[in-house]
């Protein structure tokens, strides 16, 4: 009875199922990494709830303070009086109320309060300058229609032409008749606000990596942070996170922080008045992920204590399994090393049996395709032999009907010289030096049509300008080129392909199309270089049989498809010529 080989290995390794052990542990981290991923977010999140509550009270209290203040008589009368600001010998003014001083004075939470009446006259105070001066500073303040209708409490962030900021809380306020007598504003300290954020205890939640921390719309920082002195306004935080969060699409995710550390981080955008700031809470990923790495180090010390106990049963195993196929081994050695059409003749009633056979017919069909490829290798070294032997025709064509005739004349213009004298020797020597010039030039030619210095030495960009400006210096037509393509990312091989293209069309252009203009541009989207080629000819008619196979748009075509590129041909007659072509850089 014939058992397949597949029942045995099944057999054999149910023999061995000790492996799951390895897929309960792995299944087991992973669940584990799952869960304090997990709860590391669930603790951020809390943390940033924590603080959102404490920031919204502290700003409820400041709208409380402004309210209190407001509904004092005081600030009506001060509105009323404020082009009266009479200063003592203090430099205090005797119209400001010592009461609304005191609250402020004693409250800590404020810098400044300001008094603007609707003519935009205004004084303020300075809260914790003991001299109390009244500022003598004109300030413009916009009495909208949004303004003198409202009558509630608006909270900004501004920044002075210092570049200094401020949190500004005013209200509008009205008499009795609700007429708009002015707006009363208190500048809030950033102090308070850093002593609910700042926090420096590993023993707060947030371990020895973790912080809170504000950042305004315009990325900069606007509480300290743990790792970075003066940090305030001055460090950049343009992380995933912020970005979200000013789109207003919050959320939590392991990102870069401002350091460029990997952190797990919870942010949202803070819904306080009108400050367009983002609270992020973080920790970094290392100290946060420490707890299951060792786990993950159990387990891979225990997967590699039952990896070599079944290395050593499985070795016994297949040694007993795959001793059939040893013979199959040598043979495949044999076919490596290239010698096809090795035939195994060995019968098994299984598996093997079937590999042997499949791998006869192989033998079979690798020599088959060999004998093949080699004779195909011999028809491609003929190409390649045949185009080298047409190029070096048409060199010897250059050299002998350019170079060797300036060659020749100049010998016989100083075999002449050397019969004669006077002037006529002088006007000779003369005559071969302007031939020396034009022999040096044709050199030149030869040598930039073989391969350009300036291709291999600037790149292709350059190699094609110096072509388009030797162009309109020795010939009618008018030469264009334009490109907004950095050729940093082409290899030397695909610069030379491209010359070659351009090379070609220009040669057909001047050849055959009647042109008065050839145009040639280069540009880059999307990870492709667009060259268009195109001139003004009388252009041809594609379909017939001599275009098509034709030498020129033959080797632009070739030279294309070895840059995996596409290109399409648009011309008829007297319409003129062009060719788009696109190469992935």
């Amino acid at each position: 009875m014939r058992v397949p080989i597949s029942i045995k290995l099944i057999i054999y390794f149910l023999l061995i199922s000790i492996s799951s052990i390895f897929i309960v542990g792995k299944f087991s981290f992973y669940k584990a990494k799952e869960a304090l991923i997990e709860r590391t977010f669930d603790q951020l999140i809390s943390l940033r709830v924590e603080k959102e509550k404490r920031l919204q009270s502290f700003f409820d209290q400041c709208s409380n303070d402004i309210t209190n203040i407001t509904s004092l008589n005081d600030v009506k009368i001060i509105l009323n009086n404020i082009k009266k600001c009479d200063i003592d010998s203090f430099g205090s003014s005797k119209i400001m109320s010592k009461y609304i001083l005191g609250y402020l004075q004693a409250n800590n939470k404020f810098n400044k309060i300001i008094f603007i009446d609707t003519s935009s006259a205004f004084f303020g105070y300075d809260v914790k300058n003991s001299d109390n001066q009244c500022f003598d500073t004109l300030l413009y303040f916009d009495f909208n229609e949004e303004i003198i209708v409202s009558e509630d409490v608006k909270i900004i962030e501004s920044v002075a032409s210092t570049g200094e900021f401020f949190i500004n809380i005013g209200k509008v306020i009205k008499n009795d008749d609700s007429v708009l007598l002015g707006v009363v504003i208190l500048e809030i300290s950033y102090d308070p606000i850093d002593d609910i954020m700042f926090e420096d205890n590993i023993h707060n939640g947030l371990g020895k990596s973790g912080e809170v921390y504000l950042v305004g719309t315009d990325f900069l920082m606007r509480s300290s942070s743990r790792f970075i002195s003066n940090s305030k306004f001055i460090t950049l935080v343009k992380t995933i996170g912020v970005k979200n969060s000013i789109n207003n699409n919050p959320g939590k995710n392991i990102i870069d922080d401002y350091r460029g550390i990997k952190v797990f981080s919870s942010y949202k955008k803070l819904e306080i008045g009108g400050l367009d700031w983002i609270i992020l809470s973080e920790i970094d990923e290392y100290e946060a992920m420490q707890l299951i790495k060792s786990v993950e180090n159990n387990i891979i010390y225990l997967s590699i204590i039952i990896s070599l106990l079944l290395m050593g049963i499985v070795a016994a195993i297949s040694s007993n399994i795959t001793s059939p196929i040893r013979k199959l081994q040598a043979e495949t050695e044999k076919i490596y090393r290239g010698e096809y059409g090795q035939i195994i003749n060995l019968e098994y009633n299984n598996e093997i049996g079937d590999l042997i056979n499949a791998f006869n017919r192989m033998s079979v069909q690798l020599k088959e395709q060999a004998e093949r490829l080699e004779y195909e290798q011999v028809i491609r070294t003929t190409y390649v032999i045949d185009g080298q032997e047409a190029e070096r025709q048409r060199l010897s064509r250059e050299l002998h009907d350019g170079l060797a005739q300036y060659i020749l004349a100049i010998k016989l213009k100083l075999e002449h010289a050397l019969s004669v004298g006077g002037e006529k020797q002088k006007m000779l020597i003369e005559q071969t030096k302007d031939l020396f010039t034009e022999t040096i030039k044709e050199i030149r030619n030869i040598s930039n049509n073989l391969m350009p210095s300036v291709l291999s030495k600037y790149g292709i960009i350059k190699a094609v300008e110096n072509l388009s400006a030797s162009v309109n210096s020795d010939s009618k037509l008018n030469f264009t080129f334009e490109s907004d393509f950095l050729n940093n990312f082409l290899n030397q091989k695909m610069q030379i392909y491209i010359y070659r293209i351009i090379q070609e069309a220009l040669n057909n252009t001047l050849k055959h199309a009647q042109a008065n203009n050839f145009y040639v541009s280069f540009v880059e989207k999307e990870n492709e270089l667009f060259i268009l080629i195109k001139d003004d000819g009388k252009g041809f008619d594609v379909s017939q049989k001599s275009v098509k196979s034709g030498n020129g748009l033959v080797n632009i075509r070739e030279r294309v498809n070895l840059l995996s590129g596409k290109i399409l041909i648009e011309t008829a007659l007297n319409e003129g010529f062009c060719l788009k072509i696109s190469i992935p850089v």
